[in-house]
């Protein structure tokens, strides 16, 4: 099974985690897939007019994704979402725009608005222009302004921003989720537990 355009489920298998040349490689295998199942896509898509509820539905997918990452989990439980979602918007770089209630509106107005119903639900909007912030709360607070290529810029950042939380082996836990997740994805039991977030 192909895991990204260049590497399959035989290299990361392949990896016995016993020296740091392993753990570089299992971050190029982690990049890669991201690189070329999302982040390439959704460059390409920024540099057209009508590209915002596209590009964060893609956004959507990748957070959830990185959130399981962060956690060390195959999959989001049944009626986690919102709870996976405010835990990655306020506790990583989008934590300097985003509070726990502008999360879970983004969440419900805009994660599950683009999935369900193919649009931004309630007051919300997706924008974009540099004058506008990353996010901003509608006049009526009960919706978010959305600016897509600030917001993705974030995403890409936050990427890079985990790969070397991995990369650098100062935090085991981060580690240790990791692995587990890349193990789920490729169908290989895991021998490290499940324990929660790894920040």
């Amino acid at each position: 099974m192909r895991l990204s355009r260049n590497y399959c489920v035989e290299d990361w298998a392949a990896l016995k985690f016993q020296s740091e040349a392993d753990w570089e490689l299992a971050v190029s295998i982690f990049l890669d897939r991201v690189e070329t199942r999302y982040l390439e896509h959704i460059r390409a898509l920024l540099s057209r007019k009508t590209n915002g509820f596209v590009v964060l539905a893609l956004d959507s997918a990748l957070i959830e994704t990185l959130e399981q990452f962060r956690r060390g989990v195959g999959k989001t439980p049944m009626r986690k979402g919102c709870e996976y979602f405010e835990s990655f918007l306020t506790g990583t770089k989008f934590g300097e725009y985003f509070t726990s209630e502008l999360a879970e509106i983004f969440y419900r107005e805009i994660r599950c608005g683009l999935l369900h119903q193919t649009e931004a639900g309630g007051s919300s909007r997706v924008k974009r222009g540099e004058g506008l912030a990353v996010v901003t709360p509608t006049a009526d607070g009960r919706g978010v302004i959305i600016n897509t290529p600030k917001f993705h810029q974030v995403l890409e950042d936050e990427v890079q921003s985990y790969a070397e939380i991995v990369r650098s082996g100062l935090d085991v836990p981060s580690r240790q989720a990791f692995r587990r997740k890349m193990n789920y994805i490729c169908r290989i039991e895991s021998e490290e537990p499940a324990n929660g977030i790894a920040n």
